[in-house]
C-alpha cells in the first residue's frame, strides 16, 4: 500500500497514529492507536444539527488523552476510518432529501404496491406500514422499454424525459432523483442518458441510477435500494465534503475511509456517491472488531451486544464467520443490500420509560437521544430514561460520569421516576428497577431471536458486551439465555470505533447474469471480468498495489422455480464450461449442507441468477498490546462502597466499587460488585466473577 508521509512538527518526526471514529445517535466515539500498541479513547456528544461539531469534539477529547493538539494528532495519522449512523438514522426518522423518481412508463406504482407485504398479525388483509420515501406526485413515468434480453424495444423519449426532470426539480422541488428503468441491469443505456440529462440541466441535483446502485434482477428491491440511496445522498455528500475540508485544514494528510454494511471500508468519495452502503456502519465496525478479538483469544462462537444511547445492536459470529444478511429489510422496505446481520431494537441508554393505557411500564423505542438526552444530563429532558434508572438505582455514580468530566443530576432522575411511578402504581425505586428488568427482557429476546430462532444454542457462545451501557446489564442477559461466559473488551465504551480499525478495504460489486447448464459461459466470464476490473481499479485509487489485492468470485445459484438463491464460490480465474457444469452438479450437495438433508430440489434443475466479486486489500493494523497510556494499572483499585438497589429484588445493599482502570491484570472481582471505568460501568451480580486478562479485557463467569 502507498504509505503517506508524516508531516514533521517542531523539528522532530511525529508518531504514526490510526484513528477510528464511530458517530452514534447519542455519542461520537474516537479511538487512537499508535505503532507501539498504545490505545487512547474518548467521546463527545453527537450534535445532530451540525454533525461535524460532535466529530471534532470527540477528536479534540482523544487528542487531549494522547497529550497532543488535534492538529498534531491529525498530521501524524496514517489511517482514519469512520463509522456513522447518518444513513441509518435518516431512514429510521424519515428525514432525508425530497426524492423524485423516473420510472418506465406503466410502472410508476411499483414502490407503493411494495409487493403487498403483510404483517405478522392473523388478519391477512392487514398490510404492513411501508414508509412513503418518494411521494407519488414525484414519481414520473417516461416512455422507454428494454426487454429481458437487454434489447431496446422502445427508445427513451428524450423530450418527455427532459419535461419530467424539469417538473421534478422546478415544480416538485426535489433535491435528488432516482432513475429506475426496467431491465437496466442488462442494458443501462437509457439510464445513462437520463443521468447525463439531469446533470446537464441541474448539476446540483444528486443522481442515483439503479444500474449503478444495484444492477440486479427484481424490480422492487432494485427500486427501493436506489430510492433510499437518493433519499440519503445529499445529506451524506454535504457531511463528507464538510468533514474532509475541515480535517484537511487541521492537518489530516490521508483520505478518510468509511465502514460499509458488508464489513469492510471504502473511500469517502464512494461513500458520497453510494451512501446506502453505509447502513449500520458503526455497529458493523463493532462486530468486525469482536471477531478479530475473538480470533486472538481463541473463541470461535460469539454473540455481540452493543447498547449505546438509542439502541441495542446484536449479532452472531459462528466459527469466527460473520453472519451475513442478503436482501435486507430497512423500515419494512425490502432492499437488495447484503450486509453484516445486525439486529437493532430500541433499547438504549436514552430509551424513554412510559406507561401504556393499561398502566404497565414500557421502555422505548422512543429515545431522548443526544439532545435533550436523559433527565440527569440537565439539558431539558423531562422523561425518565434507562440511564436515569441506573443513576437512581445507584449503579452510575453521578459524580464520575465520563470519568468525572460531566456531573449528572440524580435528584432530577429521582423526580422523573416518582412521576412515572404514580402512573404505574410503584415507588421510585420499584419503577427504576422495573425499567431495568424490562430492558433486560427486551435485549434477551433480541438475542434469542438471532440465536435460538435461527438454530443456534446460545449456551455454547461467549457474550461480548460493549457500548457505553451493555456492561451494566450483561450478566442478567446471559442468565436469561443460559450463557456461561461473557467478555467486556478494554475500552468497551468505544469498542465499535476501535473495531473500525480492524477492517480491511473491501469492494463487493455484483450483477445479474443468467446461466443454465448447457449454455455458453462467455457472457458469465465477461461480466465477472468487468466486475473484477472495476473493484481492482477502486482499490488502486485508494492506494493499493495489485499484489496487495485478493479477489474471490461467487455465483448466486438456485433450483428452477425457487425464489431465493444461495451464494457459492466460483473459480478465481476464468470459468470454463466444464467447471461451471461441475458446480451445477455439486449444487444439491452444497445446498443441503446449508439447509439440511433432503431439502434440495434435485429434479428441478439449477440456474445461476447473478455473479459477484469480493476484492479485499488488507490494511496495516496497529494491534493493541494492553500497555496503553490511558489504561495503566497501578494505585488503589478499591473505591468507597456504595448503596444500590438490586433490580431483581428491590433490596437495598451496600456493595464494593472498583476502579477498572486501576485493577491489576489477573485480579478477580466477585459479585455483587461494581467496576467503574471512565466511560462505562460494569455490574457483577451475586454469583458472577470477572478476571482481567493481559490485554485488560474482563472475562466474566456469569453462572458460578
Amino acid at each position: 500500500m502507498v504509505r503517506h508521509q508524516v508531516r514533521r512538527s517542531e523539528g522532530r518526526s511525529v508518531a504514526q497514529y490510526q484513528i477510528g471514529v464511530d458517530m452514534g445517535g447519542t455519542f461520537t466515539d474516537a479511538v487512537v492507536i499508535d505503532e507501539s500498541g498504545n490505545l487512547w479513547a474518548d467521546k463527545a456528544s453527537t450534535t445532530p444539527d451540525h454533525l461535524l461539531d460532535g466529530l471534532v469534539g470527540a477528536l479534540e477529547a482523544v487528542a487531549a488523552q494522547v497529550g497532543v493538539s488535534l492538529d498534531v494528532l491529525l498530521a501524524g495519522c496514517g489511517r482514519f476510518v469512520h463509522g456513522t449512523t447518518i444513513v441509518t438514522n435518516s431512514i429510521a426518522e424519515l428525514r432525508g432529501a425530497r426524492v423524485g423518481v423516473l420510472a418506465t412508463e406503466g410502472f410508476g406504482d411499483s414502490l407503493r404496491i411494495a409487493r403487498s407485504p403483510r404483517s405478522d398479525a392473523r388478519d391477512h388483509h392487514d398490510q404492513l406500514n411501508v414508509p412513503d420515501i418518494a411521494p407519488r406526485e414525484a414519481i414520473l413515468e417516461v416512455p422507454e422499454r428494454v426487454d429481458k434480453r437487454g434489447e431496446v424495444v422502445t427508445a427513451l423519449d428524450m423530450d418527455a424525459c427532459e419535461k419530467a426532470i424539469r417538473h421534478l426539480v422546478e415544480v416538485q422541488r426535489v433535491e435528488s432523483i432516482a432513475v429506475t428503468f426496467l431491465w437496466s441491469f442488462l442494458n443501462d443505456t437509457h439510464e445513462q442518458l437520463a443521468g447525463e440529462l439531469i446533470g446537464k440541466l441541474f448539476p446540483d441535483v444528486h443522481v442515483s441510477l439503479s444500474s449503478r446502485i444495484y444492477p440486479m434482477i427484481r424490480e422492487y428491491e432494485r427500486s427501493v435500494t436506489t430510492v433510499l440511496n437518493a433519499f440519503t445522498a445529499p445529506k451524506v455528500a454535504r457531511y463528507v465534503d464538510e468533514m474532509t475540508e475541515a480535517l484537511t485544514r487541521r492537518g489530516l494528510r490521508v483520505p478518510v475511509a468509511f465502514m460499509q454494511a458488508s464489513g469492510g471500508s471504502l473511500s469517502a468519495e464512494e461513500a458520497r456517491e453510494v451512501p446506502i452502503v453505509l447502513l449500520d456502519s458503526g455497529p458493523v465496525g463493532g462486530v468486525v472488531g469482536a471477531n478479530e478479538l475473538a480470533k486472538e483469544l481463541g473463541i470461535p462462537n460469539v454473540i455481540t451486544g452493543d447498547m449505546g444511547g438509542t439502541s441495542f445492536d446484536t449479532s452472531v459470529i459462528a466459527d469466527n464467520r460473520l453472519t451475513m444478511s442478503a436482501r435486507s429489510y430497512v423500515q419494512n422496505l425490502l432492499t437488495g443490500l447484503t450486509k453484516v446481520d445486525v439486529v437493532a431494537i430500541g433499547s438504549g441508554g436514552g430509551s424513554i420509560g412510559w406507561a401504556d393505557p393499561r398502566g404497565l411500564l414500557q421502555a422505548g423505542p422512543q429515545s431522548a437521544g443526544a439532545d435533550p438526552g436523559p433527565v440527569c444530563y440537565g439539558r431539558g429532558g423531562d422523561q425518565p430514561t434507562v440511564t436515569d434508572a441506573m443513576v437512581s438505582l445507584g449503579f452510575i455514580d453521578p459524580n464520575y460520569f465520563l470519568g468525572g468530566r460531566a456531573k449528572l443530576l440524580k435528584d432530577a432522575s429521582d423526580d422523573a421516576f416518582r412521576q412515572l411511578g404514580k402512573q404505574v402504581g410503584m415507588s421510585l425505586e420499584e419503577t427504576a428497577a422495573a425499567m431495568y428488568r424490562v430492558v433486560v427482557a427486551s435485549m434477551s429476546n433480541a438475542v434469542r431471536g438471532i440465536t435460538v430462532e435461527r438454530g443456534h444454542d446460545p449456551r455454547v457462545f461467549t457474550f461480548f458486551a460493549y457500548g457505553g451501557a451493555t456492561p451494566l446489564f450483561l450478566v442478567d442477559i446471559c442468565r436469561e439465555l443460559g450463557i456461561k461466559q461473557a467478555l467486556v473488551p478494554n475500552a468497551s465504551a468505544v469498542f465499535s470505533a476501535s473495531g473500525l480499525l480492524a477492517s480491511d478495504d473491501l469492494r463487493v460489486p455484483s450483477k445479474s447474469r443468467f446461466w443454465t447448464p448447457g449454455q455458453p459461459v462467455d457472457d458469465v466470464n465477461a461480466v465477472l471480468g468487468d466486475l473484477e476490473d472495476s473493484a481492482r481499479q477502486n482499490l488502486r485509487t485508494s492506494g493499493y498495489a495489485d499484489d496487495e489485492i485478493v479477489v474471490q468470485r461467487f455465483g448466486d445459484l438456485k433450483f428452477q422455480g425457487q425464489i431465493f438463491e444461495l451464494t457459492v464460490p466460483l473459480p478465481d480465474h476464468e470459468v470454463d464450461q466444464a467447471a461451471l457444469e461441475e458446480l451445477a452438479e455439486r449444487f444439491p450437495e452444497m445446498y443441503e449442507a446449508e439447509y439440511g438433508p433432503g431439502t434440495a430440489w434435485v429434479d428441478a434443475g439449477v440456474v445461476m441468477m447473478a455473479v459477484r466479486v469480493e476484492a479485499k486489500a488488507s490494511t496495516r493494523k496497529y494491534r493493541y498490546e494492553g500497555g496503553s497510556v490511558a489504561n495503566t494499572a497501578g494505585g488503589q483499585a478499591e473505591k468507597a462502597n456504595r448503596t444500590v438497589t438490586l433490580p431483581a429484588t428491590g433490596e437495598q445493599i451496600t456493595i464494593p466499587v472498583f476502579d477498572g482502570d486501576l485493577l491489576a491484570v489477573g485480579r478477580a472481582v466477585s459479585g455483587p460488585a461494581v467496576i467503574e471505568k471512565k466511560q462505562t460501568t460494569i455490574f457483577l451480580p451475586e454469583g458472577s466473577r470477572g478476571v482481567l486478562d493481559a490485554s485488560r479485557n474482563l472475562l466474566i463467569d456469569t453462572l458460578l
